[in-house]
């Protein structure tokens, strides 16, 4: 049955009934009206009002809705306050306008003050005026004294709203809701295919891919073929025996030595390699061979250690080498200068590869080296003389004659006890030292920096140019490691965001682990001369206390991205503290070894071996879906049942999801406009957002460049967004361009000059001169220059701008330039430039204090030299580098490198004498090599402008405030595009593209008409796109719950009665609550009780709250003020993802747990252990903060079903004059 068959079957039950309240439903004579302003109650429900169809209100630019002069908002009022509870005359009078309502329907507006709200009663169409605070007291108090006659207990919102709790009954909304009529593409005349989605939503179907997918012209690869899941099921194989707390992506491939080769250190100080404490063979096996197996801990005999610490070393050698040449170029941002693209090409596998390979050997390679810095046990030449010994110092045999071999416990640093054999023990300590040095202390150190330049940036700004919470940056952040194919992904993909170096910092908390296990201890050549029993010990407290320090870092920090890898890696080190209290009971000969030294470690290899295996399994994608179909989860991206939603007939949530992703989709299927196969979508752009992000290798298409536009939103905002496309239209526009195109035409590339007139020393600005590389960003207009020493100055200011122009056409600066061009045009080659140096010979005396008294010196004469220039920016144009950084060297031979001075080179590139004689010396390389420079920053500057001037040709930057951002008639928005575009291709597609405004323009008509439909919209929208993949019905039935479709519900709100059928006739809902149910009777009471608000809002019929134990009544609006002491997340204001249904953890949002937190009476406390369900993965959602009182509600129960308080408590009447309490 067709959502229409349910409507008419509805109202048909309802013929016998009173006219409803609202607006009357049209005969078939009239027209139905479509208006768009808030739809108003009848004042009697005997009469019925006819409205007259007015012009639609979205024709207006602009819609305010202010509160009081103290209190006035604008559309956006998501977060920042509460919506239009009561709303003053002036607004009434706006919304009349916008309706097209005259003044002659306008009904008399009674006087106010000022700091009070019209309220519009549930009987009648009248607009009531509001009581003052004193009046409100007063009737509360009259309230509160009839109640003592006939008391009432409020029932608790989570009994209301339990999965088993009778239907809340609410018989005049579902009047008005029958009274609603359908949408004009749901007539039997409309022109829309009701069995066929929308256009251009058809065509994206088709695609296979999501707008984000064409957007970035990338799509996230099957968990089979990415490259993280690979290496995540390389590690799988170990997650149960090591006990890691790492999970099938790259940062748990980590958690293979991160728990292995700690957790085999650990064991060993509990089972000796050798064996000759063990138990049994088993007990060797599982606590000793394999944990050291696999942490590739094979270090027992001298010849072995000897043998893998030079093969380790030697293969570590060439992929530090490797390593280093190759992460240079990492910083995905600032390595980006000027408007060229330098970022490798291809996914970089052997670097990928490499990098996870030293990450592996890192431990194993140190351990090695340590030990022979300390030369343990394993080095000694002869066998361990302490072991079987019965005093201290041990008394030894002498090993031969004295003059032959060395005293028995001259045994270290030695690889031979002979005097007369080779001592090759200074070659491998130097070679350890090396080892450590390199690999132990420089890699992490390396890792962090290059970790640090590879994390991706998050814009600062949603897709609807509003600024991110904490909880959006960490979802954005979380959506951009999806897509991220960087080789180093695979380290901080896992931890959130501000947390991606964790992984380096840990190679150091293992460096301590190792230095505690393989320095102090007895058996090496530091310690082996202190007590034997002793050292033990204070090995064993050091070891249990640096893994009490890991696990408190771990309970504080909780740096993974997902509650399930932190409890994961909770669970691990608590168990690496277990197994150290172990090993220090074992070392203090404590009773009872044959308990937990056999059984307790048993049962803690079991604990952490089930709980990897656990915490690994239920963080797949496919069983978290099962998790969410067993819990009967429905996941909203936004705080829908929030007050503070933004419901107006311009809400960003509608806007979003139907204008702007339809001309979005446009776009980016049409053959002949989208983003060509080959185009990655890399921006220019600062780390720090010292300019707005610009689009490299453009190759021309028009969806490349709304998807650039879209970009600069995201990192700009809406509001420096739309001042900067109003300068591009204003009457100053031609002078502007006549600015920027002098600016494009000379004065970009090197060896630019800016000197802030507020600045007077370079020092201050961070440079050691005011010159640098500079370039020009089109949208918004900015000069960004980078100096030499690497700091950026921005310009962008029309006086600034001004400023620059005068700067550098000013002789002075000219002249400047011109001995940087001249330099420039040397750099590279043999130049001419005598040059006597002298080397003082002498040697040091010991009483000199390293000072060498000189007795002779040696003079080496030099005709030429090799003028190199060192570049700190990289931007290369034509073979010709043209970075930033201006560094001269002059190389006479291997070991004699000098900087400018000797040439008379000074910071301000001034023509010294010096200076004018180099350049005399070399005037004909300089001539042969000028024109050559000059031509190419000709060259450079002349396709950069040009790209530029294409860029706007192909799709203006106004576009988006023009057309994406601003829905409207189709007639008037075509003719305007094409007077707007000079492009061909956007031109024909605007024109073509009539059907596809009209259906975008219709669907969102349709949904403006009211508060009620808006906020039905949004609710069905929200929960098709977060939870169409695992609930089946839903899919099953996509043209019924879809609103890409003209039949979906999301289009037609719908009474109760008809809505359970609906849901029955689907599937989805059963007349006797089944298990597997997703709606439920409770869920139903909170929708309904929304859509209640939203109609009957400060009215009798509105249901009111009780916060905790507390007798003031509160409406919703009220309570969402009252709690704002709470810490709880605001999730209204940031629009929504394109079709995202991926299941993230986050807080929960305010009235999330509002509607879930019971009623209990003292003092609330933070729970601590509210994350529990997130951490053991059952559950996304965590409650935050601490828990509000608890609400309940003004409704009774009466023959099973829950209904209002005979007639509810009023602040307000039908009547303007009289200030009642109707029927208390």
């Amino acid at each position: 049955m067709a959502v229409k068959d349910l409507v008419d079957r509805y109202e048909s039950s309802l013929s016998a009934s009173s006219p409803v309240p609202g607006p009357s439903r049209p005969t078939s004579s009239q027209s139905i009206p479509r208006s768009s302003s808030r739809s108003k109650v009848e004042k009697d429900d005997s009469i019925p009002h006819t409205i007259l169809p007015p012009p639609h209100p979205l024709m207006k630019k602009t819609i305010t809705t202010p509160h009081d002069p103290s209190r006035q908002l604008t559309i956006d009022i998501a977060d920042q306050g509460r919506s239009n509870k009561n709303i003053p005359k002036s607004t009434h009078e706006d919304r009349s306008s916008l309706s097209g309502i005259g003044k002659q329907f306008e009904p008399p507006s009674p006087s106010y003050k000022s700091d009070q709200y019209p309220l519009m009663d549930s009987d009648s169409d009248t607009l009531v005026s509001a009581p003052s605070s004193k009046e409100k007291s007063s009737l509360i108090q009259r309230h509160n004294a009839k109640q003592v006659a006939v008391p009432h207990t409020p029932i608790a919102a989570t009994a209301l709203f339990a999965r088993k709790a009778a239907p809340l009954h609410l018989p005049r909304l579902d009047k008005y809701l029958s009274s609603l009529p359908p949408p004009d593409f749901l007539q039997d005349d409309s022109k829309w295919d009701k069995t066929s989605m929308f256009p251009p939503m058809d065509r994206l179907s088709l695609t296979g891919m999501s707008l984000d997918d064409l957007e970035t012209n990338s799509k996230v690869p099957a968990s089979w073929r990415e490259r993280k899941t690979i290496f995540g099921s390389a590690v799988g194989i170990v997650l149960g025996v090591t006990g890691s707390s790492a999970l099938a992506t790259y940062y748990s491939l980590q958690g293979l030595t991160n728990t292995v080769q700690i957790f085999a250190l650990i064991l060993n100080t509990i089972v000796p390699v050798k064996g000759s404490e063990v138990l049994s063979e088993w007990r060797q096996l599982f606590l000793g061979t394999i944990p050291n197996i696999i942490a590739l801990n094979f270090a027992s005999t001298l010849i072995q250690s000897l043998v893998y610490l030079i093969i380790f070393f030697a293969i570590s050698s060439g992929l530090l080498y490797y390593f280093f040449r190759s992460a240079l170029g990492c910083d995905r941002y600032t390595c980006i200068e000027g408007l060229q693209q330098t970022v490798q090409e291809g996914k970089r596998w052997a670097l990928l590869v490499v990098t996870f390979i030293l990450t592996v050997v890192y431990l194993p390679l140190s351990t090695m080296a340590v030990h022979v810095l300390v030369w343990s046990e394993d080095l000694w030449a002869v066998a361990n003389p302490y072991t079987n010994a019965t005093s201290f110092p041990s008394v030894v045999a002498s090993l031969g004659p004295a003059d032959e071999y060395r005293d028995p416990l001259d045994f270290c640093w030695t690889t031979t006890m002979k005097k007369n054999e080779i001592n090759f023990a200074p070659v491998v300590v130097v070679l350890a030292a090396i080892v450590v040095l390199s690999l132990t202390i420089w890699f992490p150190i390396a890792l962090r920096s290059v970790i640090k330049h590879s994390v991706p940036k998050v814009d600062r700004y949603t897709g609807l140019g509003r600024l991110r919470n904490s909880v959006d940056l960490d979802g954005e952040y979380h959506r951009l490691l999806s897509r991220d194919q960087n080789p180093f992904a695979f380290l901080y993909s896992g931890y959130r965001h501000g947390w991606g170096t964790y992984q380096s910092t840990y190679l150091f908390a293992k460096f301590s682990t190792l230095v505690i296990i393989a320095v102090i201890d007895p058996n090496n050549c530091l310690f082996r001369s202190f007590s034997r029993s002793t050292i033990p010990i204070v090995r064993q407290v050091l070891l249990l206390i640096s893994t009490i320090g890991f696990f408190l870092a771990q309970c504080i920090f909780a740096p993974f991205l997902d509650p399930v890898n932190n409890a994961s890696e909770w669970t691990s080190r608590l168990n690496y503290v277990a197994t150290a209290t172990i090993a220090l009971l074992v070392v203090l000969d404590i009773p009872g070894q044959n308990i937990y030294n056999v059984y307790l470690l048993y049962i803690i290899y079991i604990i952490t071996y089930g709980l990897s295996i656990y915490f690994t399994t239920i963080n797949l994608g496919p069983v978290r879906r099962m998790i969410k179909r067993l819990a009967r989860r429905i996941d909203f991206s936004i705080d829908i049942f929030s007050p503070r939603l933004d419901l107006s007939p311009l809400s960003p949530h509608t806007k979003r999801r139907i204008w702007q992703e339809s001309i979005t989709a446009l776009l980016l299927t049409s053959p002949e406009c989208r983003i060509p196969t080959k185009q990655r979508m890399v921006y220019a752009q600062a780390r720090d957002s010292e300019f707005p992000p610009y689009l490299l290798n453009f190759y021309g298409t028009p969806a490349e460049r709304h998807a650039e536009n879209l970009k600069i939103l995201r990192e700009i905002g809406s509001h420096k967004y739309n001042k900067a496309s109003a300068l591009l239209s204003g009457p100053d526009y031609e002078w502007f361009r006549r600015l920027e195109s002098q600016i494009q035409k000379h004065f970009i590339g090197p060896d630019c000059y800016w000197k802030s007139p507020s600045e007077s020393k370079p020092e201050a600005v961070g440079c050691a001169n005011f010159f640098g590389n500079a370039w020009w960003i089109p949208f918004p207009p900015i000069l960004v220059l980078r100096y030499d020493s690497g700091s950026y100055a921005v310009l962008q200011e029309v006086a600034e701008l001004e400023a620059y122009i005068s700067q550098n056409s000013s002789h002075s600066i000219r002249r400047r330039r011109h001995v940087r061009l001249s330099l420039r045009a040397l750099d590279g080659q043999v130049v001419k430039w005598p040059y006597e140096h002298i080397t003082p010979i002498g040697s040091q005396s010991p009483l000199s204090w390293g000072r060498r008294r000189y007795t002779t010196q040696s003079s080496t004469h030099y005709d030429y030299c090799v003028l190199r220039i060192k570049h700190r920016g990289h931007l290369a144009w034509q073979g010709l580098q043209l970075g930033s950084g201006f560094d001269i060297r002059l190389v006479y031979s291997k070991k004699l490198d000098l900087d400018g001075s000797v040439i008379g080179l000074d910071d301000d590139f001034d023509l010294t004498s010096p200076l004018a004689r180099f350049f005399m010396l070399n005037s004909q390389l300089i001539s042969s090599r000028l024109a050559y420079i000059e031509s190419t920053l000709a060259s450079y500057r002349r396709h950069h402008r040009r790209e530029c001037h294409r860029k706007s040709e192909t799709l203006t930057y106004r576009f988006l405030s023009h057309v994406y951002d601003h829905p409207r008639e189709p007639s008037g928005l075509t003719a305007s595009s094409i007077e707007l575009e000079k492009d061909q291709r956007v031109r024909v597609l605007m024109s073509g593209s009539e059907e596809v405004f009209s259906a975008a323009y219709t669907r969102f008509s349709a949904v403006s008409v009211n508060e009620t439909s808006t906020w039905w919209y949004i609710f069905w929208d929200d929960l098709w796109r977060r939870n169409h993949d695992t609930i089946s019905g839903l899919e099953l039935h996509a043209a019924d719950f879809n609103p890409s479709y003209p039949t979906s519900i999301a289009y037609t709100p719908l009474p109760r009665a008809a809505l359970e059928t609906f849901l029955n006739q689907r599937g989805l809902l059963s007349k006797s609550p089944r298990w597997g149910d997703f709606f439920h009777s409770g869920f139903l009471n909170k929708l309904y009780l929304r859509l209640n608000e939203t109609v009957f809002r400060g009215s009798s019929r509105a249901i009111l709250f009780h916060i905790g134990q507390d007798h003031s009544e509160l409406d919703m609006e009220d309570v969402d003020l009252d709690t704002l002491v709470q810490p709880s997340t605001l999730g209204t204001g940031g629009g929504t993802d394109h079709d995202n249904s991926s299941i993230r953890a986050r807080p929960a949002y305010r009235w999330e747990g509002l509607l879930s937190d019971p009623v209990l009476s003292g003092c609330r406390r933070r729970n601590f252990l509210a994350k529990l369900g997130a951490w053991m993965g059952v559950t996304p959602l965590w409650r935050s903060g601490v828990p509000s009182p608890g609400l309940s509600l003004d409704v009774r129960m009466e023959n099973g079903r829950y209904v209002l308080l005979d007639d509810g408590s009023s602040f307000g009447s039908s009547h303007v004059d009289g200030m009642k309490l109707d029927n208390l």
